[in-house]
C-alpha cells in the first residue's frame, strides 16, 4: 500500500496497513537537520529578505528540491504544496530602520518576531475602510484581484471566472507532483478560511464582524470565489486534498459566536467544499484552538480531517474527539508541540503511543504534530514520536 492509498484509506474510517503521517509544515530548523544543509523552505526571515532582494528563483529551487528530500528521508505520506511568487518578482524597495524593523516604499512596516524567526507587517498604511459593499467590490476587483497574480476573465450574476496571469506560480506544486505524485497524498494548503481583507489585525478584524457583519460576510463569500478559482487549478494539476486554514477559536474556545460562524463563514466554507467533492478531490481544515464548541460547524462545512488538535493548551483531548466525532471526521495529530519545544524524547513517545492508543483503531487518524514541527522544536523530540509510528503504528495497532 503506497502513501496515497493509506490516506484515502485513512479518510474512510477504514484501516490502512499502518497509520499515515505527515505535517502541515516542518519549519527550518528541524528540516535542516535532517536533510543536512541551510533551506528557504519555512524558514521565514530568510525567504522574506531573499525575496525583497529579487532572489525569488532561488527560494523556489530550494523550496522544490529540499521539500521533496525532506518528505522521502523522513518517509511522509502527505505533503503539502502551494502557490509562489511570480517569477517576474521584482525587488522591494526596503529601507531597514533597525536590526529588526523595515519600512517599504508605501509606509508599511514590518517587525521581526523571534518566536517563530519571521518578519510580519505590523503597520499598513495603505488598508482601505469600506462603507459600502459597493466600495468593497471595487477594491476586490482593481486591487484584490490584481495582487493576487489574477485577472478577472468573466463578471457575471453568478460571479466572477478568474484566470491565473502566470503560471510560474505553479511551477513549485508541478515539481512536487511529478515527483511524488504517484505515491504521496498531495494536499494544496493557504486557502484563507477564517478571513476578510477588510483588516488587517485580529482585533479590527472582531471590531469589523460586530460593526460591520453583511460587509465581513460579502468579503468572506468574495475571497471564497477566489479561493474555489485556486483550488480548481490545483485540482486540474492533481493534488489529491485542498486544505483551508484559520482559527476561529483560542485556548479557551471560540473567538466569535458560533451563531456569527454559521451566518457570516459557512456558507462560503460549504461552497469550496462542495466544489472539490464535486471534483473528486478530499477536504481537510487546519483550525487552531477549542473547538469543542464548533466540532458541529466544521463536520457540516464538509471538512474531513482535522488538523491542528491542540490537545494539551486547548484541552482537545484525542480519546473524547475519537470518543464524540470519530465516525463523522478524521483527525490529524497526537505529536503536541509543547512537548517538542520543552519537553524530552520520552515524553513525546508517550505522546505518540496515547494518540495511537486512542485514536488511531478503526481508521480516522493521522499522526502528526499538533500544529506544526514550529521553529524552535527539539529535533530528537520529533524522531522520538516518530520512531513511535514506525514500531507501533502497524494495523492492528499493538501497543506495549
Amino acid at each position: 500500500m503506497n502513501s496515497k492509498e493509506r490516506v484515502l484509506r485513512t479518510l474512510d474510517h477504514k484501516e490502512p496497513d499502518r497509520v499515515p503521517t505527515g505535517e502541515w509544515g516542518i519549519d527550518h530548523d528541524t528540516a535542516e537537520k535532517v536533510i543536512g544543509r541551510e533551506t528557504y523552505w519555512r524558514n521565514r526571515k530568510k525567504e522574506t529578505l531573499a525575496l525583497w532582494a529579487g532572489k525569488r528563483d532561488e527560494v523556489v529551487e530550494s523550496y522544490k528540491k529540499d521539500l521533496v528530500e525532506l518528505i522521502e528521508k523522513l518517509d511522509q505520506d502527505l505533503v503539502p504544496v502551494h502557490f509562489v511568487p511570480s517569477k517576474d518578482l521584482e525587488p522591494e524597495e526596503i529601507k531597514q530602520i533597525d536590526e529588526n524593523t523595515w519600512k517599504d516604499k508605501e509606509g508599511r512596516i514590518y517587525k521581526y518576531s523571534a518566536g517563530n524567526d519571521a518578519i510580519y507587517c505590523t503597520q499598513d498604511p495603505t488598508k482601505k475602510i469600506f462603507s459600502s459593499g459597493k466600495e468593497l467590490r471595487e477594491f476586490f476587483e482593481s486591487e484584490y484581484i490584481p495582487n493576487a497574480g489574477f485577472k478577472i476573465k468573466k463578471k457575471g450574476q453568478n460571479g466572477y471566472e478568474f484566470k491565473l496571469e502566470d503560471e510560474s506560480r505553479l511551477e513549485f506544486i508541478r515539481y512536487v507532483i511529478s515527483k511524488l505524485g504517484n505515491e504521496k497524498f498531495i494536499f494544496a494548503r493557504d486557502f484563507s478560511e477564517f478571513g476578510s481583507f477588510m483588516t488587517n489585525n485580529q482585533e479590527d478584524f472582531f471590531l469589523s464582524i460586530a460593526m460591520q457583519p453583511d460587509l465581513v460576510k460579502e468579503s468572506f463569500n468574495l475571497i471564497t470565489e477566489l479561493n474555489i478559482a485556486r483550488a480548481k487549478i490545483c485540482i486540474d494539476e492533481g493534488v489529491d486534498a485542498i486544505m483551508p486554514g484559520g482559527d476561529f477559536s483560542d485556548s479557551n474556545g471560540p473567538m466569535l459566536s458560533p451563531e456569527s460562524i454559521r451566518k457570516i463563514f459557512l456558507p462560503g466554507m460549504k461552497k469550496l467544499s462542495d466544489y472539490c467533492h464535486q471534483r473528486g478531490v478530499r477536504v481537510m481544515s487546519h483550525n487552531c484552538g477549542n473547538n469543542w464548541k464548533i466540532m458541529n460547524l466544521l463536520i457540516e462545512a464538509g471538512y474531513e480531517c482535522w488538523q491542528s488538535i491542540a490537545c494539551k493548551t486547548a484541552d482537545m483531548d484525542l480519546k473524547r474527539l475519537k470518543e464524540k466525532y470519530g465516525d463523522k471526521i478524521a483527525f490529524w495529530g497526537g505529536i503536541n508541540i509543547e512537548t517538542l519545544i520543552d519537553g524530552t524524547p520520552e515524553e513525546n513517545r508517550k505522546d505518540a503511543l496515547y494518540a495511537l492508543k486512542y485514536a488511531a483503531p478503526g481508521g480516522g487518524f493521522i499522526l502528526g504534530s499538533s500544529n506544526s514541527v514550529c521553529f524552535g522544536s527539539k529535533y530528537d523530540n520529533y524522531m522520538a514520536a516518530l520512531e513511535i509510528l514506525h514500531k507501533y503504528g502497524g494495523y492492528p495497532i499493538r501497543l506495549p
